[in-house]
C-alpha cells in the first residue's frame, strides 16, 4: 500500500528557518529498476507557499511539491562541534531552540537581536537575547534596546550567554554593558541530555498524568509565583507549539508539575517544580523521566533545561540523571541605582 500524500493540515511544526527532512514521492520515470520509490531531501525549509516546499540544501534550493511528500520532520540544527549530539550543538543554536519554551508577549528586533517583553514574568521572556549582528555600532545599539523597553516602563535586560566558565564582561557586548555599570547577575546553566538515558529511569516516587493543555491539576501543582502571575502565563502558553503538561501525584493528591515543549529536534523541560513538604522524594526525578519518555515519543532523544547555578538540589539531581552543562548565561540590567529584582532563568 502506498503511503497517504502528505497533507497541508499536517505541516503545523514546521517552520521557515528549521532544518527538515522531507521523504518525497519520486515519479514514474525517476524510479530505477528495482527501486527505491522515494528519496529524502534534508536542509533548511526555506518557505511553504501554494502546496510548494522550498528547501535549501547542500547542492542549493530545491523544490518540492507538497502532494509529493509522504512524511516530514523537523530536526535538530546542525552539529557544530564533535560530541555526542546533545552536546554538539552550537550555542547560539540551542538558544534559539530553547526560545520557543517561554515565549514572549511583545517583541522587536535590533538587527539580530531578539527584544522581549511579557509583564515582567521570568528573565528568559523580559531580555534581549543578542542572537548575532545587531545592524548598527554597539553603544547605538543598546541604546536602542534600553529606549524600547523604556517605552514599556522597563529596565533593560539583557541575556548573555557563553561557553562554561566564561567572564560575560569578556565579549565586546558584555565589556560595553560593564563599563556603563549595568548590573551583570544570575548566573544560570543550560543542562542538556540523551533522553534514552534518563526515560528508564523508576526511582521517582510519583505517579505521573500527561495531558496536551494545562488543566486544573496541572495549575494545583504550579509554584506560587507561577501561580501569582496565572494570567502571563497562560497567555504565554497559548504560544508554544507543541508541547505537554505533566503532573505528578503520591496518593491521588497533586504535588508538583513540570512542562515539556518539542522544537527543532528537542525536547525542552520547563517549570518543573514539587511542593515543599515532598520534597527530596523522588517526585521531580519523577517528573523529569516522564518528561524523557514524552521526547522519545515525539522522536526527540535530545533534551535540555535551565536552572540557576546556586540551585545545587536541582542540579545534582539534573547531575545524577545524566545532565551535562552545555553553556550558561547571565542577565545583564540597566538602572544601576537600584537593586535588580531576580529574574527566574
Amino acid at each position: 500500500m502506498q503511503p497517504e500524500p502528505f497533507s497541508q493540515s499536517r505541516l503545523a511544526g514546521l517552520r521557515p528557518g528549521s532544518r527538515v527532512v522531507l521523504r518525497v514521492r519520486l515519479a514514474a520515470d525517476e524510479v530505477p529498476p528495482g527501486g527505491p520509490h522515494f528519496t529524502d531531501v534534508v536542509g533548511e525549509l526555506a518557505h511553504i507557499a501554494d502546496g510548494m516546499f522550498a528547501i535549501r540544501t547542500r547542492r542549493g534550493e530545491v523544490t518540492v511539491r507538497a502532494s509529493e511528500v509522504v512524511a516530514a520532520k523537523e530536526l535538530p540544527p546542525a552539529p557544530a562541534r564533535r560530541g555526542r549530539p546533545h552536546r554538539a550543538i552550537d550555542i547560539a543554536d540551542l538558544e534559539r531552540v530553547m526560545a520557543v519554551g517561554m515565549p514572549p508577549l511583545d517583541s522587536s528586533h535590533v538587527g539580530d537581536w531578539w527584544l522581549r517583553s511579557a509583564h515582567g514574568y521570568t528573565g528568559r521572556a523580559n531580555s534581549t537575547l543578542p542572537l548575532g549582528d545587531p545592524g548598527a555600532p554597539l553603544d547605538l545599539a543598546v541604546q536602542q534596546v534600553t529606549d524600547w523597553y523604556a517605552e514599556r516602563d522597563a529596565p533593560a535586560l539583557f541575556q548573555l550567554y557563553g561557553p562554561v566558565g566564561a567572564d560575560p564582561t569578556s565579549d565586546p557586548l558584555g565589556a560595553l554593558l560593564a563599563a556603563e555599570d549595568w548590573r551583570i547577575f544570575q548566573r544560570t546553566l543550560v543542562m542538556t541530555a540523551d533522553a534514552s538515558a534518563i526515560a528508564s529511569d523508576s526511582t521517582g516516587a510519583a505517579a505521573i498524568s500527561v495531558t496536551d493543555r494545562p488543566d486544573s491539576d496541572w495549575w494545583s501543582g504550579a509554584s506560587p509565583r507561577a501561580l501569582a502571575h496565572r494570567e502571563t502565563l497562560s497567555a504565554m502558553l497559548r504560544l508554544v507549539p507543541d508541547g505537554a503538561y505533566l503532573s505528578s501525584y503520591i496518593n491521588e493528591e497533586v504535588v508538583g508539575h513540570a512542562r515539556t515543549v518539542h522544537s527543532s529536534g528537542w525536547c525542552g523541560v520547563f517549570d518543573v517544580h514539587t511542593r515543599a513538604d515532598v520534597r527530596r522524594r523522588g517526585v521531580a526525578r519523577a517528573l523529569l523521566a516522564a518528561s524523557a519518555r514524552d521526547a522519545l515519543e515525539h522522536g526527540s532523544r535530545l533534551l535540555y533545561l535551565q536552572v540557576s547555578a546556586d540551585n545545587e538540589p536541582a542540579t545534582t539531581l539534573y547531575r545524577s540523571l545524566g545532565f551535562e552543562v552545555h553553556h550558561e548565561y547571565h542577565y545583564a540590567r540597566s538602572s544601576p541605582a537600584s537593586p535588580p529584582r531576580r529574574p527566574r532563568p
